[in-house]
């Protein structure tokens, strides 16, 4: 029997960001592995990653980076995120040359960049220290950027359940930038207003499908893990979403889901839960904060899109654009027309649409509702109630 190497990474304190960031790095990684003969086993509060070879273990780590920089390439041109004076410095330092005039995703994709020039290290993984000093993953010769600590501003001294008698103090190493930056790049969905939006992988969803082996494979409508969370970035970047209002939003990326499903049979026939989680940080004066962590469960609406669809694809298309239209106005990246509904009226019906979904209200009551505002065709109050029957 042929000896494996194994290695251990330590996952950052569960709820916070960084954790929710390593986790989605890992989990592509863990499909980059099953490619190259790489196992990912997702534990408690670690990972464990076996190899023939110290070598080949590190490989679905180099594709991760390789990945992650390309579309912190792309991203650099759409989220034009400025770095914040306060974080100048400590990019600097990583980075080992100037970063004013950046953006973030400038940075983040020349480190990882230049990360990948070097020697990549497992060992700094196994290493999560918190204690009085803080939080220290690996080495921790660099202070944590704000964006990826935002959560201290709204928790003060009882950040992450833990009391400090100061200020908290966040520190990685080379090696813990690279895995946490990538997942950054991953996550960053859009940025509207002064609102960057993260969508990452669900770490019960991770090991659910972990668990389940190929589960995603049978699921052509969406592909694995890594197909899921990259349709459901790509969506939010191309709608320029906010999440507010949030039944509008998950409306909105049911549908759109469901209208890019190659089998849509395969996304009805789906039985485990299918939950989106986000982060919204808000960019004021020199620091961000966290302003809303959340996840949505889209299974039941998945299933409604799927009826709409099969009763007329333009019904999920007018749908969709009065999704759009509710997310648009109550971001204020749109105004209101002449003779058009109240933006409340819109927020409202989706509400309503949402409960109805889950059983929780009447079916025709929603599509009257629609209907007398005008909101909604007489096709589409037909096939909501059809939907929902």
């Amino acid at each position: 029997m042929t000896k494996m190497f194994s290695s251990i990474v330590r996952l950052p304190p569960e709820g916070t960001l960084l954790r929710d960031l390593a986790v989605t790095s890992l989990a592509y990684v863990s499909e980059y592995g099953d490619v190259c003969n790489v196992e990912v086993d997702f534990l408690w509060d670690a990972v464990k990653v076996s190899a023939p070879t110290p070598q080949a273990a590190l490989d679905p780590f180099r594709s991760l980076y390789k990945a992650a920089a390309d579309i912190a390439a792309q991203k650099a041109k759409e989220i034009r995120l400025g770095v914040l004076r306060n974080d100048q410095q400590i990019l600097s330092k990583l980075l080992r040359k100037p970063v004013k005039g950046f953006t973030y995703f400038d940075a983040i994709k020349d480190f990882l960049y230049a990360y990948l020039t070097r020697e990549p290290d497992l060992s700094p993984f196994s290493r999560v220290e918190v204690g009085a000093r803080g939080i220290e993953l690996g080495e921790g010769r660099f202070a944590a950027i704000n964006p990826l600590v935002s959560e201290r501003y709204e928790h003060g001294l009882e950040f992450w359940r833990l009391n400090y008698s100061r200020e908290l103090q966040v520190r990685l190493d080379e090696a813990w930038y690279a895995l946490i930056l990538a997942g950054f790049a991953l996550a960053a969905a859009s940025f509207v207003g002064d609102d960057l939006l993260l969508i990452y992988l669900p770490e019960d969803l991770v090991r659910t499908m972990r668990s389940l082996g190929k589960a995603f494979e049978v699921l052509k409508a969406l592909g694995r893990l890594q197909g899921l969370h990259g349709k459901l970035s790509a969506i939010v970047r191309e709608e320029r979403c906010s999440t507010e209002p949030f039944p509008a939003f998950v409306l909105l990326v049911s549908l759109k889901l469901v209208e890019r499903a190659e089998d849509r049979g395969a996304l009805y026939d789906f039985n485990y839960s299918l939950p989106l989680a986000y982060s919204r940080l808000r960019r004021a004066g020199n620091v961000f904060t966290m302003v809303e962590k959340r996840r949505a469960e889209l299974f039941d609406t998945i299933k409604f899109a799927v009826k709409v669809a099969r009763e007329d694809v333009r019904l999920v298309e007018e749908l969709l654009d009065r999704a759009r239209r509710t997310l648009h106005l109550g971001a204020g990246v749109a105004t209101r027309r002449k003779d058009e509904p109240d933006f409340t009226v819109y927020s409202r019906f989706f509400t309503l649409l949402l409960q109805a979904i889950h059983g929780a209200y009447p079916s025709h009551e929603v599509a009257y509702y629609g209907a007398r505002y005008d909101l909604i065709s007489g096709e589409l109050v037909e096939g909501i109630i059809r939907a929902l029957a």
